[in-house]
């Protein structure tokens, strides 16, 4: 995923930079990833990445999804050509409508050049274009494959599982939050106790003054 460089390197801490914001996204990916989930939900996994680092992380994605038989669904806003090659169905969207669906090598195929295209709005084009989508074959197509699977019987599965109980809900959050948060980042977390004893020594003081100008 191309995080190499920043092995041995904390994503983020108190005073420490740590990584940046598309290192950190394709940290969670990777974390996703690790789980091996046979149906994977990506949410702009490009953002923040540059052409080149975009088509490195998708094609690793891909790849990855190909080795496990993972099922992978992402949406990308402007990706490069080589991006659009990597997937194998290709859902265009504008405005909420669908203007293409079907095979990204096709796409330029499907959707025709005309000499007036120059003379139209964008508003026009998209309208033209969603218009043409659904009296195309591929919607059809398309139309009696959804028709066909929710026709399909199917049974609910039902799986048996436990919840901790309160108590160790405490404890496994206390224990995160205190031991691991406090050796992760020693110096934030006594430097903030060091405030708060501070603070309450004066305080303390300030209360003990009052006290003896009362009495």
């Amino acid at each position: 995923m191309g995080l190499q460089d920043s092995m041995n390197t904390r994503i983020e801490g108190w005073g420490n930079k740590g990584l940046s914001g598309g290192q950190k996204r394709r940290v969670s990916i990777c974390i996703e990833i690790l789980i091996r989930p046979k149906l994977l939900f990506l949410d702009e996994p490009t953002s923040g990445l540059d052409s080149a680092a975009s088509c490195y992380v998708m094609s690793r994605i891909v790849k990855l999804a190909k080795q496990d038989r993972m099922t992978l669904i992402a949406s990308i806003h402007q990706p490069s050509s080589e991006v659009f090659g990597l997937f194998h169905n290709l859902c265009l969207l504008s405005l909420g409508q669908t203007i293409y669906f079907g095979s990204p090598c096709g796409a330029n195929q499907d959707i025709e050049q005309g000499d007036d295209v120059g003379k139209m709005t964008i508003e026009e084009v998209i309208d033209v274009l969603a218009e043409s989508y659904k009296s195309s074959d591929i919607c059809k197509q398309i139309h009696r494959q959804v028709v066909e699977i929710c026709r399909r019987g199917g049974g609910i599965i039902e799986k048996k599982g436990s919840q901790a109980n309160f108590f160790t809900q405490c404890l496994v959050l206390t224990e995160r939050y205190f031991l691991i948060n406090m050796y992760r980042d020693l110096g934030y977390y006594w430097w903030r106790l060091a405030i708060y004893m501070a603070l309450g020594s004066v305080c303390s003081m300030m209360l003990a003054l009052v006290m003896v100008q009362f009495m």
